[in-house]
């Protein structure tokens, strides 16, 4: 995913509580493996407070290392989709980075999680005063673009819990994401169990949709301009249409991204984003109208047989970019079918 596909909205701040536990978490069938490497030691509890089972954890990151001395009661999230965990977890967060054009700052499919909880929404440049200004007991920014100096600030104050060793701002794939998060709570098995869930929805629906092994995707971002952006193998929404069987087009996959999430295809260059199936989202949902309307796309010959979906649920366009333990289950039920019936028509 990519800053440029954020929004923003503010909404008057508050509060937030760790919720109990949930109890669609249990009875998970296996566990995922791939869990971060066990980690000794870390800071003291502080007086008074019992560090609790698996307590204290050291996490590093790409700037440092985040040591959480007990679990934590109050937490920030100023990863774009770290709620997405946090909140199935039970733990409604003080503060959070606001995502998608939502009045509650979360998508649907964990906003029945906030109960009555308004936590205050940060926009998009991370405010270290406003983070402290809650009083924290621990920082997430898995799903960040954090800098060392943020890092650094927020890290003398309070343990943060930055983007994971060797990987990419808002790029940490959602298994590693659930771990890191589930680790920093004391909740790593039940984030476990969120995993081991969701690739098990992965699996069942590749399983249940042959038609797709092997069929080639391209997935754009667009806009009312006629701005086209194809989305490469560094995205979360490409990772997860090839989870699927499907296998990105290889006029995209040839094209140099420079390790970017997407690529930039000119209106001369349209034809590039021919596929079985042409996943279009928008970079806004005022965008839609234009975009089934754009004649270079309805030229494609996917667009000419039917394969050219259009998504015109905003909410199902970012779940597909959130692509989280929350949002691929929202993203198998709004997304597969359409798919399956554009391959229909391949």
């Amino acid at each position: 995913m990519t800053s440029a596909d954020r929004t923003h909205p503010r909404v008057e701040p508050f509060g937030g509580t760790r919720l109990g536990r949930r109890g669609f978490l249990a009875g998970a069938t296996g566990l995922l493996a791939a869990g971060l490497a066990a980690c000794a030691g870390g800071s003291p509890a502080p007086s008074g407070q019992a560090a609790g089972p698996g307590f204290p954890v050291r996490i590093p990151n790409k700037f440092g290392t985040a040591e959480i001395p007990a679990a934590p009661g109050k937490v920030v999230s100023l990863g774009i989709t770290d709620h997405d965990v946090l909140l199935p977890l039970g733990v409604v967060p003080v503060g959070l980075t606001a995502w998608g054009p939502w009045e509650s700052g979360v998508g649907p499919w964990v906003e029945p999680m906030l109960g009555q909880a308004k936590p205050k929404q940060l926009g998009s440049d991370v405010d270290v005063e406003a983070v402290i200004a809650l009083m924290p007991d621990v920082v997430l920014g898995v799903q960040s673009a954090l800098t060392q100096d943020q890092f650094n600030r927020l890290n003398a104050f309070k343990p943060v819990v930055a983007q994971p060793p060797g990987t990419i701002d808002y790029g940490v794939d959602w298994r590693l994401q659930a771990e890191t998060i589930g680790r920093a709570l004391g909740e790593e098995d039940a984030a476990n169990r969120l995993i081991a869930e969701t690739q098990a929805r992965i699996e069942q629906v590749r399983a249940d949709n042959p038609k797709f092994e092997g069929r080639t995707h391209v997935t754009v971002r667009t806009d009312s301009a006629g701005n086209y952006a194809a989305y490469t193998k560094q995205d979360a929404r490409t990772a997860l249409l090839e989870q699927l069987g499907l296998k990105l087009a290889p006029s995209i996959e040839s094209m140099d991204s420079g390790g970017k999430f997407n690529v930039k295809v000119s209106k001369e260059q349209v034809s590039l984003l021919d596929a079985d199936v042409v996943i279009v989202t928008t970079a806004k949902p005022t965008d839609v109208a234009a975009v089934r309307a754009d004649p270079l796309l309805n030229n494609l010959p996917a667009a000419k047989r039917g394969a050219l979906v259009v998504l015109d649920d905003y909410d199902l366009t970012m779940a597909l970019g959130s692509a989280t333990v929350s949002s691929i289950p929202f993203t198998l039920d709004n997304l597969v079918p359409k798919i399956d019936e554009a391959l229909a028509k391949a």
